[in-house]
């Protein structure tokens, strides 16, 4: 064989040995796109009701959300949960969480809720099928900043009125509106029960009284009170008014209401007080009586009590001239140390003035009766 004929067949052969090989990368490269491709998935996400669909090599919900810069918190949705494993032709539903402040029959509370409209966040609080009053439209969007509205269940309440009970189904904010969508009014003095401002609750009864009437005005004393004062200067038992009391005067409106045809008692509607009363101011004796009168002690001093005053210690006789049980004139009982009416003091004091008197100018004192201090 020729060197030249030699020479070809190992071209022949190198060139055989390359087709080979780059037959084997290709089929590597080809094998590893079907690979590459075989991983990938579609995925639909809802996100508040907005569609996307995206293509992704990720393995689990949070990390496809993640790429997408969808962030969710403590009070938004995510379904299916975001630990769990993505599959091809997924769906992904993510609804964001909205605050609504909610006034219920006049209680405020604040609720979070997935909804999108007012009607989906009603239909979470249970309330949509009561045909409750809503302060905004139902069909209204809940955006993210949230929403504040008022609800009003419709509430079973009996109207009692003119002799007669009226039944009714209402969502009103106030007694006085329900009255008004049962057709009541409200004249003159008339008065409900609820207030008419009050909120009216479910199975409540409003009553409703007719009311005519006058008013009258009159002028009143007010009683003064008395204080009292220790009088070491004088003896126990004794009282003296040193500061007269003085009634003070007040007006007094009353009302002669007729309620439901039948009429009231007086109602007092106001006072005023036009003059204060003065406090009387009295002393109290505290001195101890004394009880012995040297020279007058053994003498029948009750005897001569009962013939001149029938032992009354709060005898008047002579016209009003004479006082107490042994008929002291207030000239006379002064002269004795007394003070004030001899029959305002004590017994007890009354007898050892008289005591003195007998020491002093004797039984002639007495006339008639002083032989019975001698009995």
């Amino acid at each position: 064989m020729s060197s030249r004929r030699s020479a070809s067949r190992h071209s022949e052969g190198s060139k055989a040995k390359v087709r080979a090989v780059q037959g084997t990368v290709l089929l590597g490269l080809v094998g590893g796109v079907g690979a590459y491709v075989g991983f990938e998935k579609t995925v639909h996400i809802t996100v508040d009701g907005q569609e996307r669909t995206i293509h992704t090599f990720d393995g689990k919900v949070a990390d496809v959300l993640k790429a997408q810069g969808i962030a969710t918190g403590d009070h938004d949705s995510v379904a299916p949960a975001p630990d769990e494993s993505l599959v091809d032709g997924e769906h992904i539903a993510v609804n964001y969480g909205r605050q609504l402040d909610v006034t219920v029959d006049g209680h405020d509370s604040k609720i979070w809720t997935t909804a999108n409209t007012v009607a989906e966040a009603m239909d979470g609080l249970g309330l949509r099928g009561q045909n409750p009053y809503v302060s905004v439209n139902r069909d209204q969007p809940i955006g993210r900043q949230g929403l504040a509205f008022e609800i009003r269940t419709r509430r079973h309440v009996n109207v009692l009125v003119d002799g007669k009970s009226i039944p009714m189904d209402t969502t009103a904010p106030t007694v006085g509106q329900a009255l008004s969508e049962a057709g009541v009014t409200l004249a003159g003095q008339d008065t409900a029960n609820p207030d008419p401002a009050a909120f009216p609750a479910d199975g409540q009864n409003i009553t409703v009284e007719r009311i005519t009437g006058t008013r009258e005005t009159k002028q009143e004393a007010i009683p003064f009170s008395t204080t009292q004062q220790d009088d070491p200067t004088a003896y126990v038992g004794s009282r003296k008014t040193v500061t007269q009391g003085v009634p003070g005067v007040q007006q007094v409106v009353y009302a002669y209401l007729t309620v439901n045809g039948v009429k009231q008692a007086p109602k007092v509607v106001s006072k005023t007080v036009t003059k204060q009363p003065v406090s009387a101011k009295v002393l109290v004796g505290t001195k101890p009586v004394p009880n012995t009168v040297a020279g007058a002690d053994g003498l029948n001093w009750a005897g001569l009590a009962r013939c001149e005053s029938g032992g009354n210690p709060k005898s008047v006789g002579g016209g009003g001239l004479y006082f107490g049980l042994y008929q002291f004139s207030p000239s006379t009982w002064a002269s004795m140390g007394g003070s004030g009416l001899p029959s305002n003091a004590t017994p007890e004091e009354q007898t050892y003035r008289a005591k003195l008197l007998y020491v002093r100018s004797g039984a002639g004192q007495w006339p008639v009766c002083g032989h019975n201090l001698f009995t």
